[in-house]
């Protein structure tokens, strides 16, 4: 500890620290479901971590970043400002869209998620990182200097509710299993929980992060052929069919 800090800007550095290294963790997680060679747009709303740098990271993609009003402490000069519960985006217009911890403003999101749904082209592509509240690092960092989110949601309460959309998960991948400790020394020494979890609780890290993807599902209707009906027996069918199947021997 630095002798010229008070204990209060002690516990603030280090809290930095740890979620300086979630957030590092969080960008790997992210590029790794990103695909590189999508065009199209691509939006993100940023986190409290971050934003991730997609013009980068998808050179073939119009990107795009949006800001929640008031959220997080961002400057909203720059950005385009936006509120969740009606998003300032044309009805199926976006091919990608990242979220950074969006769901965790809202207690029960499921606006949000309509608009996503609304927002995204057929087979386009949604990707969610949240912190997990069944976790370690959920379980303890309550009313604590890391304790940044008004709410948080587990990796299987999101996909409940993307179950009820046209959006399916594809892949959920979940990260950092130890529990919230500044010092980074002692950090080090938990690397075996990881290791661990992995093995053992694989959907109960800190981080998760998920990608899913909207499916369309379109009804063809199938014509009748009448002339393949006219040749079938007429026994056992209901007098309604039977006189209907009559008048179209009749006309042929």
């Amino acid at each position: 500890m630095n002798k010229n800090e008070s204990p209060p800007e002690e516990d603030k550095r280090l809290a930095a620290s740890l979620l300086e290294e979630l957030w590092q963790i969080e960008r790997a997680e992210v590029v790794q479901m990103l695909d590189a060679g999508r065009d199209g747009i691509a939006v993100q709303i940023a986190g409290p971590l971050g934003s991730m740098p997609l013009a980068t990271l998808m050179p073939r993609a119009n990107t795009t970043e949006l800001v929640v009003s008031g959220e997080w402490g961002r400057p909203e000069t720059g950005y385009a400002v936006t509120d969740l519960e009606q998003l300032p985006i044309k009805t199926a217009s976006v091919d990608t869209l990242v979220l950074l911890h969006t769901l965790e403003r809202q207690a029960k999101p499921l606006a949000l998620i309509a608009e996503i749904e609304r927002v995204l082209v057929a087979d386009g592509e949604l990707i969610v990182a949240g912190f997990n509240p069944h976790s370690l690092f959920g379980l303890f960092s309550r009313r604590r200097e890391y304790d940044i989110t008004p709410c948080r949601h587990s990796p299987s309460k999101v996909r409940q509710w993307l179950d009820l959309t046209d959006l399916q998960v594809e892949r959920l991948v979940s990260n950092y299993f130890r529990p919230p400790i500044a010092s980074q020394r002692w950090r080090g020494r938990t690397e075996l929980l990881d290791r661990l979890g992995l093995r053992l609780l694989p959907n109960r890290g800190a981080l998760y992060v998920l990608r899913a993807r909207k499916r369309t599902y379109r009804i063809t209707p199938v014509g009748i052929d009448f002339k393949a009906a006219a040749r079938l027996p007429v026994r056992g069918l209901p007098s309604t069919a039977r006189e209907g199947l009559g008048q179209t021997r009749g006309s042929n």
